[in-house]
């Protein structure tokens, strides 16, 4: 298993300034008091202030962020693959079967080859000297 690379502090700091300036500029559009405004407004300016002037006070938390990015990558993941798997990909093999679709021709035949005979046939054999 490869380790995870982290990112610098400086930028995981602007990264959350900006997030907590759009979330003051939320606020304001949908009305909220000024508490909630200006709290988020000077949360954005602090973290920014401190991506500048000491990003190495940021670094515990943006440990925290990736390990917490790597759980829910681990979670989320395997129910969101889970989930297509079965509400989209088994309904639709349990109806191909339903219908005798047999896409894959797994059903086996008396047949001499497993050759399909194409109608109309492909293209000519010596078609495909010299392709580059």
């Amino acid at each position: 298993m490869t380790k995870n690379r982290l990112p610098s502090s400086r930028n995981f700091g602007f990264l959350f300034a900006g997030f907590f300036a759009l979330l003051s500029a939320y606020a304001a559009y949908h009305g909220a008091d000024a508490f909630k405004v200006y709290g988020w407004l000077i949360a954005g300016m602090a973290v920014g202030l401190v991506a500048v002037a000491a990003p190495g006070l940021l670094t515990p938390f943006n440990k925290a962020w990736m390990k917490l990015g790597e759980l829910m990558g681990k979670v989320i993941s395997p129910l969101v693959l889970g989930v297509i798997f079965f509400v989209l990909i088994t309904p639709i093999a349990l109806l191909t079967r339903l219908f005798g679709r047999d896409e894959l021709r797994l059903k086996r035949t008396n047949t001499q080859s497993y050759w399909i005979d194409r109608t109309p046939p492909g293209p000519a054999g010596d078609s495909f000297k010299n392709q580059f």
